[in-house]
């Protein structure tokens, strides 16, 4: 399974002759490959491993017998006789293979393709069947497909190491889309069968995709759409998509069976003992949550499905993130007792509550357990600020997924009769004229030794109010969202512009541009007022040249910021 991704590359396009073909009713053309793979048969009868059996192997096989050479193109494949010798009886077995199109040896395989919608046949399709044996990857027949007639390979290898890839090519032109919803290829093994008929179905590209199947993160509160495989079949077994990625696709009607199999990706399917699903069941009463560890079942009626479609993923049962919240006296370092506050999960969605506390003279709290991940998956938030304090701000929290996260607030809050220390202000940069009230700035702290570090201190400050910071190194980021909307944007020192209009500035008070300004106070007094430069939005900014490796020092440092 893990090379069927890489066994196409054995391929070339090499022609050569070839006698009579081990598919019948189709005109064969066999193809030169990488040498046979050591100790593993490809095809019983493919002497001379050309991925075709006909009078070519039986003379490479004669001549081999006589001494007149001293290998074979694929000596496993020529122990027809299976008694692990190279002898007449084995030659007598080929000549009957080559003359009957059959083989006592190996597994029969029959093979359709048709459309997927109408089950009519399809013609002059390539079928090329790859094998993968432990790590060993190998051709073993390539043929063009005659929708007229059947298309019998025998003499494949069996055994419960071995597995097979068919995949399709040089399809019609309609059917040019199909590797979108992978239905072009099929793995598949005998599994103890001998005899195995297989339908491949492809989807023209002109047929209206009627059935979406979500893969629904409870966790995240989305699709998460590349975290496996899924598998349809009919209510027989028989594959309609056989490796369905996440997208819409196209059933006739009828009545289906889903599977799905997960990637390494730190979900799991929905585990209905778990608190998690009792957590949400007492969320959403109205959603119809059922144990899918074995697929579901569907039906396809009059072009529709008979109801939505969905996995229900869950994180991870034995993984969870949390979050540690300080809250410091800014003017002593010390912690602050008495600041109220709370966490709610999914803020945006459906905002429940998960603890509220009050900070004690530890001035911190650890919530554990924490299950929910998006964009935000958390906001903590500061209810109630000590009598003689300022600050505090609502903290969103965003993770990709759970898997033992954490996440640190510091809430630094300033007494009240503190004297402010500083201010920050946002200039046009065409005429220097003070454009304050554009939008605000977040400020964090920063540790010398270790640039890429930051906590933030402090949330949404406005542009030309007094404010106060203790000692430290900082960098304050202006909020930059929407901000080409009011018709103004930064100026970013990793474009050529940028780099044109550089020189005006101290580049040392920036990171990559405008729009972060870095400062330090030392002995409650500011080095210098940190002022942020915007200039008029330009539609053709998008076109600018980067320099992409200040680019990634400037991504560095924002990837820390948010």
């Amino acid at each position: 399974m893990k090379h069927f991704k890489q066994i196409r590359a054995l391929l070339t396009a090499a022609a050569v002759a070839a006698g009579c073909f081990a598919v019948t009713g189709s005109a064969a053309a066999a193809i030169s490959v990488d040498p046979a793979p050591a100790g593993v048969a490809t095809l019983y009868g493919d002497v001379n491993y050309d991925q075709s059996i006909g009078m070519l192997d039986a003379v490479q096989l004669q001549r081999f017998l006589l001494g007149t050479i001293d290998e074979l193109g694929n000596s496993e494949n020529a122990d027809l006789y299976e008694d692990g010798e190279i002898d007449v009886f084995d030659m007598a077995m080929l000549k009957k293979r080559i003359v009957t199109g059959t083989s006592d040896r190996g597994g029969k395989l029959t093979i359709k393709i048709v459309d997927m919608m109408s089950g009519e046949p399809i013609d002059d399709v390539r079928v090329s069947l790859f094998g993968m044996f432990d790590d060993v990857d190998f051709t073993a027949a390539d043929w063009i497909h005659d929708a007229d007639t059947e298309d019998v390979l025998t003499g494949l290898p069996l055994g419960e190491k071995y597995q097979y890839v068919l995949d399709l090519s040089n399809l019609p032109d309609e059917y040019c889309n199909g590797y979108g919803n992978w239905d072009q290829q099929l793995i598949f093994s005998f599994d103890g069968e001998t005899d195995k008929e297989l339908t491949l179905r492809v989807l023209s590209d002109k047929d209206e995709r009627n059935v979406k199947i979500n893969l629904y993160d409870w966790g995240l509160g989305d699709n998460l759409p590349y975290c496996g495989m899924m598998n349809v079949t009919d209510k027989d077994g028989n594959p309609y998509y056989p490796s369905l990625h996440f997208e819409d696709i196209a059933l006739p009607d009828g009545e289906y069976h889903v599977d799905l199999t997960l990637f390494d990706y730190p979900v799991q399917l929905l585990d209905m003992d778990s608190d998690f699903a009792k957590e949400l069941q007492a969320l959403f009463p109205d959603v119809d949550f059922t144990d899918q560890s074995a697929g579901f079942d569907f039906t396809v009626k009059d072009g529709k499905a008979d109801r939505e479609l969905s996995f229900d993923l869950m994180p991870l049962e034995d993984k969870s993130n949390h979050i540690t919240v300080n809250c410091i006296n800014a003017a002593t370092g010390e912690p602050l007792e008495g600041v109220e506050l709370s966490l709610i999960e999914d803020p945006k969605g459906y905002a429940r509550t998960v603890e509220t506390w009050t900070s004690d003279s530890t001035g911190a709290r650890i919530i554990e357990g924490l299950k929910h991940s998006g964009f935000p998956a958390y906001t903590v938030k500061v209810d109630k600020v000590p009598e003689g304090f300022t600050g505090g701000y609502d903290e969103n929290i965003s993770w990709g997924y759970v898997y033992d996260y954490g996440y640190d607030v510091n809430y630094y809050f300033t007494p009240a009769d503190t004297e402010p220390n500083i201010t920050a202000n946002i200039l046009h940069y065409e005429d220097q004229a003070l454009i304050n009230d554009t939008t605000t700035f977040d400020v964090f702290c920063t540790d010398p030794e270790d640039p890429l570090w930051s906590n933030k201190v402090c949330s949404g400050m406005a542009a030309g109010e007094a404010f106060y910071l203790p000692d430290g190194v900082y960098f304050a980021a202006l909020n930059t969202v929407s901000l080409d909307k009011m018709g103004y944007e930064p100026i970013h020192f990793f474009t050529e512009k940028g780099k044109k209009l550089a020189g005006e500035f101290e580049q040392s008070e920036f990171i990559g541009g405008t729009d972060i300004v870095s400062f330090t106070v030392k002995d409650g007094k500011v080095d210098h007022a940190p002022t942020f430069f915007l200039k008029d939005y330009e539609l053709d900014t998008a076109t600018d040249e980067v320099d992409f490796d200040d680019l990634s020092k400037y991504i560095d440092v924002i990837s820390q910021v948010h």
